[in-house]
């Protein structure tokens, strides 16, 4: 069985119980492994992207200090702003 066999058969066992932060640091700890190619190798077993397990192995070499918040699963900031704040009038044309 290659590695690349072992790890898709190992994300068939737990891939559907893991959040979105956890699956990037198995399969960051996976690449980190098998180290040069790695992360392309799992990429290739796993289907997730080549970025987001270089988001994974990133997250690993972080010192613990640095790392996310126990319970959080992305960065704070991320995503749309609220309208009210895009367009400071909105609340009152609504009125």
């Amino acid at each position: 069985m290659s590695d690349a066999d072992a790890i898709e058969r190992r994300f068939e066992l737990i891939g559907g119980m893991l959040d979105e932060r956890l699956r990037r640091c198995v399969a960051g700890a996976e690449a980190l492994a098998i180290g040069r190619g790695g992360v392309s190798i799992v990429s290739r077993a796993t289907g997730m992207s080549r970025g987001a397990i270089q988001a994974g192995v990133a997250e690993l070499k972080q010192p613990k200090k640095k790392r996310m918040a126990a319970g959080r699963i992305r960065k704070p900031g991320g995503g749309r702003k609220r309208t009210v704040d895009v367009d400071p009038t909105l609340q009152s044309d609504l009125e």
